[in-house]
């Protein structure tokens, strides 16, 4: 029987390269798991990273051209957006793409909106129009030519009218039908300068201003709305007295939550039961902007102290008073609002967006002339609308995502 002869040195060479060849598999395996455990915590550290990071993305819709007057405004509502002007208001879903118009001719157009209800009133004239997303509700004609209006969730609406020798607070229902009907004049217990009503219709918070001798006083009352009658006098539930001060704007934060803003002062308070006043903020440079939201209530003032440092201080409240934010800036701005927790300020075509905790999120020029408005947009960040001229505007949104470092919030002290 012949013999089967191997090559053992083959044999072997054989071996030791599988051998090899298994380390080496081995070997890589590891590095690959390595690897593979590498990349898994970096995208877990990249991960925690922007979703803490004081950075956020702001992206635009491609560019979108409209022929506008030059007094066109836009506010977003609802689902979309309210574009108004002195020939008219029309309800967008889409950016530049009209749901409804009404046609109209108003000398001095101003808007005022809750979240489902809005009114288009016409400033020193007698008309306005309640309106939510489908269109027009109801107009009013008015016996006086109106001041100033504000409109609750229920579309509950009030108004200021200017009589020739007292000034009326009126208050009406979506039905058209007058709830009440309040006169004031500055002998009283002043004129109305300023009102609001609550989110739910119930409540009515007014500013009256009236002067005796050589003192002035501001009033601030609140009123119970909740039984819904007719009257000249709605029950009052409460209110205050400042001397020598005026306070022309009030606003509620949330059903029971009213602030009152003077020149350099603002109030805040409860009046789910008898009003009280919770706090009271006081500040020694001149208020030169008052921005806010149903959270928070924001100041730019002037550091006329140290304006080495900055010409502005910005200082951001919650609806308890509780300071969230003082932070010196050195800009020049135009306009100055705030979504959710970020700032928005823009002069010209430059547009600063700072966080809650004074972090800059975007800072830049964008392309073209100065913005107009800035709202918020559905289904990307913000959207700007820009003007070519004081005659010629063109609305813009742009494409692109900007994304720079936080700056450290100064310290609160």
């Amino acid at each position: 029987m012949a013999k089967q002869i191997y090559n053992y040195e083959l044999f072997t060479n054989k071996k030791d390269e599988l051998a090899k060849i298994r380390k080496k598999a081995a070997r890589n395996r590891r590095i690959k798991i390595l690897l593979l455990a590498l990349i898994l915590a970096g995208t877990a550290i990249v991960a925690y990273i922007l979703f803490n990071s004081k950075c956020n993305y702001y992206t635009y819709k491609d560019k979108v051209d409209t022929e506008d007057s030059g007094d066109v405004s836009y506010e977003n509502f609802d689902e979309g957006y309210l574009k108004y002007s002195s020939n008219g208001i029309e309800y967008q879903k889409q950016f530049g793409r009209a749901e409804w118009n009404i046609a109209l001719s108003y000398e001095h157009p101003f808007l005022a909106k809750s979240d489902s209800y809005a009114v288009l009133g016409d400033k020193g004239e007698n008309t306005l129009i309640l309106l939510n997303k489908n269109g027009k509700v109801r107009e009013f004609t008015l016996k006086y030519p109106l001041l100033q209006a504000t409109v609750s969730e229920q579309g509950i609406i009030q108004m200021i009218l200017e009589g020739s020798d007292s000034n009326y607070v009126q208050v009406y229902g979506k039905n058209g039908k007058l709830i009440a009907d309040m006169r004031s004049s500055i002998e009283e217990k002043g004129y109305p300068i300023t009102a609001a009503i609550s989110p739910n219709g119930t409540q009515l918070a007014v500013s009256y201003y009236s002067i005796n001798g050589n003192t002035s006083k501001t009033s601030i009352a609140f009123y119970d709305l909740s039984r819904q009658l007719q009257s000249d006098s709605i029950p009052l539930k409460g209110g205050f007295d400042y001397t020598n001060t005026i306070i022309p704007k009030v606003s509620f934060m949330d059903d029971n939550t009213v602030a009152a803003f003077g020149s350099k002062v603002t109030y805040f308070y409860n009046i789910e039961d008898s009003p009280n006043e919770k706090k009271k903020l006081e500040f020694d440079q001149q208020i030169q902007s008052v921005f806010e939201n149903e959270d928070y209530v924001g100041y730019i003032i002037n550091n006329s102290a140290n304006p080495e440092k900055g010409k502005y201080i910005l200082q951001v409240y919650n609806k308890k008073g509780a300071r969230k934010l003082n932070h010196i800036v050195d800009m020049n701005y135009d306009s100055i609002s705030m979504w959710g927790k970020e700032i928005i300020a823009v002069r010209g075509n430059e547009c600063t967006i700072f966080n809650i905790k004074g972090n800059i999120l975007f800072q830049g020029e964008l392309e073209g002339d100065s913005i107009e408005t800035i709202v918020p947009a559905k289904g990307w960040r913000p959207a700007l609308r820009k003007g070519n001229s004081p005659l010629q505007h063109r609305s813009a949104l742009w494409t692109g995502s900007f994304r720079l470092p936080p700056r450290p919030a100064s310290g609160i002290p």
